[in-house]
């Protein structure tokens, strides 16, 4: 037997009467049950107290340079050989962490870090990863690497590296002008796309500078066939490629002195074989680190190669970085 509802009537049980035509006994116990269970909520009734949720932890600060908060973690291989490539860079000045790494030829590119939580819009020109690269990002953990090739034998190493490759070919989407040179990313493509894992600290640590240190407002650092510069603004570094002003902003610099071998692949794409070259980022070694006008002389040492990096004093306590952007310099 069906029951009318009244449209307009209260609902039961809440103050209001309904009148419902003759009901039979199970659709009555049913109804009852409707009419019980509809009680709680009502006025002069007792609630359930509502749990109080806990808030949320604070996200842990940006390990790369300090600014922000952690989120996830994109390397990109930038071109800088020539002042024709230099003077159409794009997202350096907005990079965590920017090495300075050689290449063959006595050249030189950029890997540059970014924390998925302050992008910029492009990065670029894009070029070719190389075997450095696999080592170098291991100590950062699981993250997206964008490139825009690489030559046939690295390859297989790329693919077994801890890392998600995005070039042109995987994924054209991300990539402007893929058919030709040069080549931008957009960053917040691969981000979407592919979620790393929230950035992990290289080993760098900041804070207040330490006492000592001996003033310094510019330096320069050469390899066969490139150079870069910096110069202390009061502030912040301005850093120059070959001589052409390149980015600002730069807070502190790390120059790590490190073991430049022959690499195991030789590039023929130049139309002539070239050999590549091999930076050693394990091990031990000298460096110094600029902040702030000053420089001090420390140790590097990274003997696991899925550890980070430690930068040490003379007198055994870390060294402390300036919040903010990173430069690497990697010379031998």
């Amino acid at each position: 037997m069906n029951v009318r509802s009244t449209a307009r009537a209260p609902a039961a049980g809440c103050g209001g009467r309904h009148a419902p035509e003759r009901i039979g006994l199970p659709l009555a116990a049913a109804v009852i049950g409707i009419g019980l269970a509809g009680v709680q909520g009502c006025a002069g009734t007792t609630h359930e107290p509502v749990p109080s949720r806990e808030p949320a932890p604070p996200l842990p600060a940006n390990p790369l340079d300090n600014v922000g908060t952690a989120g996830n973690t994109l390397a990109v291989k930038i071109d800088n050989v020539g002042a024709h490539i230099q003077a159409i860079h794009q997202g350096l000045a907005q990079a965590d962490i920017v090495y300075w790494v050689e290449v063959e030829g006595g050249q030189s590119r950029l890997l540059a870090l970014y924390d998925a939580n302050h992008l910029p819009a492009l990065i670029g020109p894009v070029r070719s990863a190389r075997e450095t690269d696999i080592p170098l990002l291991q100590q950062y953990g699981h993250l997206d690497f964008a490139y825009s090739g690489a030559i046939s034998g690295l390859l297989p190493l790329l693919d077994k590296a801890d890392v998600q490759n995005v070039t042109p070919f995987t994924d054209p989407g991300a990539f402007t002008n893929r058919a030709v040179d040069p080549t931008f990313v957009d960053p917040h493509q691969i981000i979407a796309k592919f979620p790393s894992v929230p950035a992990r600290s290289p080993g760098f640590g900041f804070g207040a500078a330490p006492g000592g240190g001996d003033a310094l407002g510019a330096m320069a650092w050469h390899l066969p066939a490139a150079s870069i510069g910096v110069r202390f603004n009061g502030g912040t570094y301005d850093v120059s490629l070959d001589g052409h002003p390149a980015w600002s902003g730069t807070a502190t610099v790390l120059v790590q002195h490190v073991s430049i071998v022959p690499g195991r692949f030789t590039d023929f794409n130049a139309g002539h074989p070239d050999n590549e070259v091999f930076t050693r980022t394990t091990g031990s070694g000298r460096a110094e680190v600029l902040r702030d006008g000053r420089v001090w002389n420390v140790r590097w040492s990274r003997p696991d190669p899925a550890a980070g990096t430690s930068f040490t004093l003379p007198d055994g306590s870390s060294m402390a970085f300036a919040t903010g952007p990173v430069l690497v310099v990697m010379v031998p």
